[in-house]
């Protein structure tokens, strides 16, 4: 919505206006210097400078009314503007409205990042979880294979005792022992190796998911502190705003008071301008009266005059 700014106001419509104007000045300024060199030496030409400029006085006397009347009007409508509390309070409650919907989107967007981050706390607290998980069963693993590893001790020495003892009966069987077990612990290594590798590998990529989180948490808060300080740059600009908009309406006000001043002042200043121009045209006539009466004696001396002779 446009607003009425201060300053002074218009007095011409337009620059040829102002250019017009001040031509008629000069020529007006010409015409009272040219009036006060040629001041009239008697009475006939003090009358007949008085008839010529009579006229001009009550034009300029009417030109500086209508003048005065615009710029009065002109400055009364400001004034009346400026002064109007229903227009100063919609302005100023359209400002709070958007600092407060600033503030609410600027909350909204801060608390979504920090769902965000939490989001992502929790996502590495589980992933640290599993971690621990997989390292548990690696170790289980380990520990298994182990036992296994002490048991098929166990039996190999048992079973090479009793082939001590049993040598020349069971020496197919010894062997055939013997083999069973060596399959059996190379197939626990093998087994082991693959349970360690998968381990190992589950142990690899929870490290890469929680290095990613990591990441994203750093980003995601960087991301939350960003927009902290754009919301907080926001408000603190728009109190500024709202903080300056308070301040033009108080000096807008103070200048309407003082242009209320100057009306008066304007109109006690035409009062007085008319008060003068009346009292000019009393004088005129008061003036007109005395020649008349002049020429009348002057008729009566000259007709006295010639009857003498």
């Amino acid at each position: 919505m446009g607003e009425n700014k201060p300053g002074r106001p218009r007095v011409y419509e337009s620059n040829a206006d102002r250019v017009r104007a001040w031509r008629d000045r000069k020529k007006q300024e010409t015409a009272s210097a040219a009036a006060e060199a040629e001041l009239p030496t008697d009475p006939g030409e003090a009358a007949a400078t008085l008839t010529q400029l009579l006229p001009l006085l009550r034009q300029e006397a009417d030109n500086a009314f209508e003048k005065l009347t615009a710029v009065t009007d002109r400055i009364t409508g400001a004034v009346d503007l400026l002064g109007d509390p229903a227009v100063i309070d919609a302005h100023l409650r359209r400002a709070q409205v958007a600092a407060d919907k600033v503030r609410a989107d600027a909350a909204a967007e801060l608390e979504q990042s920090q769902a965000r981050l939490d989001a992502a706390l929790d996502d590495r607290a589980n992933a640290d979880a599993a971690a621990d998980a997989a390292e548990s069963a690696a170790a289980e693993s380990a520990a298994a294979l182990v036992e296994a590893k002490r048991e098929h001790a166990e039996q190999v020495q048992t079973l090479q005792a009793a082939h001590q003892e049993e040598l020349s009966t069971l020496t197919e069987e010894h062997a055939a022992v013997l083999d069973r077990g060596q399959e059996r612990m190379q197939a626990a290594e093998a087994e082991y190796r693959d349970k360690a590798a998968e381990q190992h590998r589950i142990i690899e990529s929870q490290r890469t998911r929680i290095a990613e989180l990591d990441r994203e948490m750093l980003q995601t808060q960087a991301g939350a502190d960003r927009a902290a300080a754009a919301a907080a740059a926001t408000i603190e600009r728009l109190e500024a705003d709202l903080a300056e908009a308070r301040s033009a309406t108080q000096t807008e006000r103070t200048r309407a008071d003082t242009a209320r001043d100057e009306l008066a002042t304007t109109k006690a200043d035409l009062a007085t301008a008319q008060a003068h121009a009346e009292a000019a045209r009393e004088r005129a006539e008061e003036l007109r009266t005395e020649l008349a009466e002049a020429r009348s004696a002057s008729v009566t001396a000259k007709d006295t005059a010639r009857r003498a002779k």
